[in-house]
């Protein structure tokens, strides 16, 4: 009998550090111990810019996790994000070996290796290879090409990269808390995991992850990812757009946009002076110098960012030539996806369906991380089973980490977004 495994995630954002702990047994993914949200220091739209600050944030959200699931942490899938992240696609092409007749895991490997030989800085590393689609012999669509005859193999892959600076402190940092770093990885695609469907993932779909610093985006088409990018916007400015137009604190107006968000319309406090009715909020709660506000003025202040936040989001899809040709549409997740309004206008800015994404497809204690705050939380948890469900991983203690990748490593990868 396969005995029981614990997986950790560790979410290092702008704006908060969270870490869940779990144990995985067969299908079954139980949450045993989360942190919840830690405010983070010394990270800025996804990067360290003070170690010794990250370091506490880092330490205090595993304590309280550790604490919660009764166990240590020893390694740990942790999230990566940062405008310093690209990605793009390449091709790789191998011969198959002739007196074997057939398709092997090597090939499969060797052909990935080939489309990552991709030029780049020596400032920049590699994350993630994901294979997107194989050729055997011209013929196209295939998604594990393993035991079928063939004499040449291609490979189409979305190779997703980032600066080695950043990775480095990021896993310095990790170091410091005692926890290996299992693996790195990108904060979108770690959402996805909890977030998407699959059907939406073959149909093409947009998952907007908006975080406090930063907002990540990936697309998927026909099941793989096909474009990601990271913009230097997110939650945070929205906040102090609204500090600044209600000339109040910046604490005090993250209270009020996320009370906004969350307040149903039965609970919005409705005068009637003559024919003209104006909508208030009640914010006597939070000792500002006015007791009620405008909600029509507060909606102005958040939708103006709002748009601008998506209307850089075309553009990217734009270039990527992806804009309009998603028929699943857009998923939004992270902190940023409950402010108030938010649907409306990405329906509005990308003319495509829309929905807010929540977490799933784990149990256990999931009230703290029902929210989309959590999505990479939890899906770097799903993604680190993945991962470890197609390799020797799951009866070792010991993880391989991204800084010191040898070929297993690379097969292991590889063996994960194989069916």
């Amino acid at each position: 009998m396969p005995k029981e495994k614990i997986i950790t995630g560790i979410d290092v954002g702008s704006e908060k550090v969270s870490t869940a702990i779990a144990t995985v047994y067969e299908n079954k993914i139980s949450i045993i111990g989360v942190s919840g949200a830690v405010p983070s220091k010394g990270i800025k739209r996804g990067c360290v810019v003070d170690i010794d600050e990250a370091v506490e944030s880092i330490s205090t959200s595993l304590e309280r996790a550790e604490r919660m699931a009764g166990v240590s942490v020893a390694n740990a899938f942790v999230t990566i994000n940062g405008s310093h992240i690209q990605a793009e696609n390449s091709h790789g092409v191998v011969a198959v070996n002739p007196q074997v007749g057939e398709i092997t895991r090597e090939d499969v490997l060797r052909v990935t290796e080939a489309a990552q030989a991709v030029t780049l800085p020596s400032s920049r590393q590699i994350i993630h290879v994901i294979p997107r689609d194989f050729i055997v012999d011209s013929q196209e669509g295939i998604k594990d090409p393993v035991g079928m005859a063939g004499i040449r193999l291609e490979v189409e892959t979305n190779i997703m990269h980032g600066s080695s600076t950043a990775m480095k402190n990021l896993t310095k940092c990790i170091d410091q808390v005692g926890v290996d770093v299992q693996e790195l990885v990108y904060t979108g695609l770690a959402a996805s995991e909890s977030i998407l469907t699959d059907t939406e993932k073959e149909l093409g779909t947009i998952l907007i992850d908006i975080g406090g610093g930063t907002t990540s985006l990936i697309a998927f088409m026909e099941g793989s990812p096909v474009f990601s990018s990271v913009l230097g916007i997110g939650a945070k400015h929205i906040t102090n757009d609204l500090a600044i137009g209600l000339r109040i604190r910046l604490d005090e107006a993250e209270k009020i946009k996320l009370k906004l968000g969350a307040l149903p319309s039965s609970n919005i406090k409705g005068t009637q002076t003559h024919t003209i009715k104006e909508e208030m909020l009640d914010v006597s709660e939070f000792g500002l110098e006015m007791e009620e506000i405008p909600i029509k003025f507060v909606n102005e202040i958040i939708n103006a960012r709002v748009k601008e936040i998506l209307n850089m989001v075309a553009v990217e899809l734009s270039k990527a030539g992806l804009l309009g040709k998603l028929p699943a549409g857009a998923v939004l997740t992270g902190g940023g996806a409950l402010t108030m309004g938010i649907v409306d206008v990405t329906k509005s800015v990308l003319k495509t369906p829309t929905r807010i994404g929540n977490p799933c497809g784990v149990t256990g204690l999931i009230d703290e991380i029902q929210g989309p705050a959590f999505a990479a939380t939890v899906g770097s948890i799903i993604y680190g089973v993945n991962m470890i469900r197609s390799t020797s991983l799951l009866y070792s203690d010991k993880g391989h980490g991204n800084i010191n990748k040898g070929l297993s490593g690379l097969f292991e990868k590889i063996k994960s977004f194989l069916p």
